[in-house]
């Protein structure tokens, strides 16, 4: 291992664990019969940290995140990674995964920041350049990750997984010559190639060519049945051709094999609440939110499903979160939350501002009469629940006065 700050991999981390749990385990109580007591070894912890410079601190927090990674606890992964981060601000590797983590998180801003600290730290790591191309790329910033796949490409010519890269970033650009010539010159260096058979498929489907797509997303799956990526976009080529039957099957199947892949968790979802199979789709939106809390559509699947559940409240948070976080002019959002405070959760003042969010956007002149006479309804019925109050109050206010009266004559009789 080199003596750097930088010289953690995330696998390395994995046998740091072990060791530190091993470490422990073994540890015994001095034998008081022995003259000289030795020494405790040192742990795993306290060896890395010596042959890095790393404080102990910093690398307990490292590996916390780990173990938070390991069981699919993403948002306390991250804390304990940052918390690794603000204790050695200089631990290229804590940025790395941390970077790593945001983007399956769908946080690109964040993976972005954290991977290129990474590559400022130690910029001889391959691995970072690598990784900060995807990240550009699920920022949808083409241009960088263009720019840095090509870097791979040139540094290392046989890499395929870059290639295919730079395929995949053609097709959402909308150049679908561009992706067949990097998915073709992938397949005549190896003719199985699981990712390019797979962007092979998603360029069919985008013609869709679904026969074609179908037979090269196949070809895939037969040298790989546990790819979820391939699982997925046979979902999704399926779901073109209305077998949605077929197309769960290849979502759950995905989703069995990797509990954490969001993608398909929310194509599932999306599929389940049309079907209005809400428990299921309650299921897979809550599962969404878990692993990506800011994923715009994760929260929009979990209102829906929470207000079918009866998690009015839960749902008033989510459908606010898409409207501040993701399209503020989302109709349908304001429209559930009107109804939201309107008719379960009993809070017309909301229910107004809501309304007002609707006049101000909506355009259908029959809508804006509904929608004004709902505010004034509504604010009718807030004057007359004022004025009530306002009479019961006077009313009390007067039934006092008169027993401190009575009080008052009591106390002159005697």
């Amino acid at each position: 291992m080199k003596s750097s700050k930088k010289a953690l991999r995330y696998g390395c981390c994995l046998v740091l664990l072990v060791g530190l749990a091993a470490s422990m385990a073994c540890r015994t109580a001095p034998d008081v019969e022995d003259e000289a007591v030795e020494e405790p070894e040192p742990t795993e912890i306290e060896i890395v940290s010596m042959e890095t410079g790393i404080p102990e601190e910093a690398l307990e927090a490292f590996v916390e995140g780990v173990h938070y990674l390991e069981e699919g606890q993403f948002s306390s992964a991250a804390e304990a990674l940052e918390l690794a981060i603000e204790l050695e601000p200089t631990f290229a590797e804590a940025h790395y995964n941390l970077g790593l983590l945001y983007g399956d998180m769908e946080r690109a801003e964040r993976a972005v920041e954290h991977i290129q600290k990474a590559r400022e730290l130690d910029p001889e790591v391959f691995d970072y350049t690598v990784a900060m191309a995807k990240a550009y790329a699920e920022a949808e910033d083409y241009e960088n990750a263009k720019r840095l796949f090509l870097e791979v490409v040139n540094r290392q010519p046989d890499n395929l997984t870059a290639k295919n890269n730079l395929a995949v970033i053609a097709l959402r650009e909308g150049d679908e010559e561009e992706a067949l010539r990097y998915v073709e010159e992938i397949l005549r260096e190896d003719n199985d190639d699981v990712g390019a058979l797979s962007t092979l498929g998603l360029i069919y489907m985008e013609r869709e060519n679904i026969s074609l797509a179908k037979y090269a997303l196949g070809r895939a799956l037969a040298e790989d049945d546990e790819n979820v990526d391939v699982l997925n976009n046979l979902g999704l080529v399926y779901m073109q051709e209305d077998d949605v039957p077929t197309a769960v099957r290849h979502f759950r199947d995905a989703i069995e094999i990797n509990p954490n892949y969001l993608e398909a968790r929310l194509n599932l979802g999306s599929i389940l609440i049309e079907y209005l199979d809400y428990d299921w789709a309650y299921e897979q939106f809550e599962n969404a939110v878990r692993i990506a809390p800011e994923n715009c559509t994760a929260n929009l699947g979990k209102g829906a499903t929470s207000f079918a559940q009866r998690e009015y409240e839960d749902s008033h948070g989510y459908y606010e979160f898409y409207l501040d976080r993701c399209d503020p002019d989302h109709i349908p959002s304001f429209e559930r939350l009107v109804e939201l405070n309107q008719n379960y959760l009993r809070r017309p003042e909301r229910a107004i501002e809501y309304y007002k969010e609707l006049i101000a956007r909506e355009t259908d002149e029959d809508k804006l009469t509904q929608y004004n006479a709902e505010v004034n309804f509504l604010q009718s019925q807030i004057d007359r629940q004022a004025e009530q109050e306002a009479a019961q109050e006077e009313e009390i206010a007067e039934e006092e006065d008169g027993e401190s009266d009575d009080e008052s004559a009591d106390a002159a009789e005697e």
